[in-house]
């Protein structure tokens, strides 16, 4: 299992984030994404914190911010040639989502043998068995002690079929600060389904078991997933889930690397 997971730059990002808990501890505008670092309201943390943070890091993540403004605003910080990749912001209330997504799981017939399970401490080789799932999707795997709760609140989502194969999962965490302006809300993502079981309703399946059990373990009162908008297929699993796109809001990253970030 890999501690952590990615290129050296990656791997010496996610190491010093991970080291930096006292700080997210004292900053309500700060937040560990495990992989990068999230921002919430640049504005308020100021806009020569963002740039000091995106040149320490490589790349940095504004949380559900203005698109088009922040948009206007990163190309006159960085620069108009610089990549500045969004996916667009969908939240659901558990009123809303909880019930879309008790109908979700309960509806689906699994294979005799199949599991669905979710875990909030999962061993080191179900985290390995996910991160290399993770990779062989196209999506950044998270860091391991991400997984196993050891900062945050975590909960891992599993389906294994009857040889005890990780055939889908998806993860999510309680990451934002009780004092800030996103506290008590859960990101949930990182939805993988192998290659071999695609098209059968396992992802969106897998994405609603992890938001019915992470409200039972943490009782989040809101709930943030992120989807680029021309990826029809993560879009279409959010909102079965009973979450719904925030008009003009997105996730936008700083990616002073070049380098290529996840789906």
């Amino acid at each position: 299992m890999a501690e952590y997971f990615g290129d050296n730059h990656i791997v010496a990002l996610q190491k010093a984030i991970r080291a930096r808990a006292e700080i997210f501890a004292e900053q309500p505008l700060l937040a560990n994404g495990g992989r990068i670092l999230n921002i919430l309201d640049p504005d308020s943390y100021g806009w020569d914190n963002v740039r000091a943070d995106a040149e320490r890091d490589g790349f940095i993540g504004l949380t559900m911010v203005d698109r088009d403004k922040t948009l206007t605003r990163l190309a006159k910080e960085f620069g108009s040639d610089m990549e500045f990749p969004y996916w667009e912001a969908f939240t659901g209330s558990p009123c809303d989502v909880v019930p879309a997504c008790e109908k979700i799981v309960n509806g689906y017939a699994f294979p005799d043998g199949w599991t669905l399970t979710s875990l909030t401490h999962p061993d080191e080789e179900t985290i390995d068995q996910s991160q290399q799932l993770n990779q062989a999707t196209g999506v950044a795997p998270t860091p391991a002690y991400y997984l196993r709760g050891d900062h945050l609140p975590s909960v891992l989502t599993c389906l294994r079929d009857t040889q005890n194969t990780l055939i889908a999962c998806a993860s999510a965490t309680m990451r934002y600060h009780p004092d800030g302006p996103l506290s008590g809300w859960l990101f949930a993502g990182a939805v993988s389904v192998s290659p071999d079981h695609r098209r059968k309703g396992l992802g969106v399946t897998v994405n609603a078991k992890l938001l019915c059990d992470s409200h039972k373990a943490f009782s989040w009162n809101t709930v943030l997933e992120q989807a680029k908008a021309d990826n029809a297929a993560s879009v279409g699993m959010i909102t079965r889930c009973g979450l719904c796109q925030m008009p003009g809001l997105a996730t936008i990253v700083v990616n002073m690397t070049g380098g290529y970030l996840t789906k």
